[in-house]
């Protein structure tokens, strides 16, 4: 499961470098998240996993649980797409 994980955290970072590398703000990125949210439950509720209101207890445990982790690497990495972009545009 921690491999999983690592996976996961992997590719939120890759999602959050190219969103913020095409000129997507930090805060539509983040309700990016948040559609992806909506459609885990969808997909759980299809799967049989329960009715809307335990999935989406279910979604929104695991989303707070994640948001406790450390990201040193995604913040830093965000940052310096985010520097790239900006000088990108200045040059421009």
């Amino acid at each position: 499961m921690d491999t999983l994980r690592a996976k996961f955290g992997e590719g939120a970072e890759r999602f959050i470098d190219q969103a913020i590398s095409a000129g997507l703000p930090r805060d539509e990125a983040v309700a990016v998240l948040g559609i992806a949210e909506r459609a885990s439950v969808q997909a759980g509720m299809a799967a049989g996993e329960g009715v809307e209101a335990d999935c989406v207890a279910l979604a929104r445990k695991r989303l707070e649980a994640m948001f406790g982790k450390q990201v040193h690497a995604l913040v830093a990495s965000a940052a310096a797409a985010n520097d790239k972009n900006r000088a990108s545009k200045s040059m421009h």
